[in-house]
C-alpha cells in the first residue's frame, strides 16, 4: 500500500514539474537565419504604453508579402545584448519569447505582438 501511494505521488509531482516547462515552451520561437535590426529611436507599443519596441528581427520566407518576398517582423523588446548598437543590422540565429499579448487573443493588440530575446549570435 505504502508503495502504492509513494509511486502515485512521485507521478503526480513529475506532472507538476513538468507543466510549466511545456508552457513556456509555447511562447518560445527559434529562428535560424534572420535580420537583427537596432532601432535609432525606441518607440512606446501602441497599446501597452509600458513596452517600448527596441529592436526588429525580420525573417524572410514566412508571412507578409514584400517585393515578392515573404517578410515576417518581431518587435523585441527588454535588453539588447552588448556588442549590438543602435542602428546595427546584423544576420542572426535567436531564441525569442513572446510577452505581449502572450497566447491567443482577439483584441487589436493582436497584430503587434512583442517578444524579448532568450539567446541570439551573429551568423557570418
Amino acid at each position: 500500500m505504502k508503495k502504492k501511494k509513494f509511486v502515485l505521488l512521485a507521478i503526480m509531482a513529475m506532472t507538476v514539474l513538468m507543466l510549466p516547462g511545456c508552457e513556456e515552451d509555447e511562447y518560445v520561437l527559434n529562428i535560424e537565419n534572420g535580420k537583427f535590426v537596432v532601432l535609432e529611436e525606441p518607440y512606446k507599443h501602441p497599446y501597452a504604453s509600458d513596452i517600448t519596441i527596441k529592436a526588429v528581427i525580420f525573417v524572410e520566407g514566412e508571412s507578409l508579402p514584400h517585393r515578392d518576398r515573404l517578410i515576417t517582423q518581431y518587435c523585441i523588446s527588454g535588453h539588447i545584448p552588448s556588442g549590438y548598437n543602435a542602428g546595427d543590422t546584423v544576420a542572426v540565429r535567436a531564441k525569442i519569447e513572446e510577452i505581449y499579448p502572450k497566447g491567443p487573443t482577439f483584441l487589436v493588440a493582436d497584430n503587434v505582438t512583442v517578444y524579448k530575446i532568450k539567446d541570439i549570435e551573429r551568423i557570418k
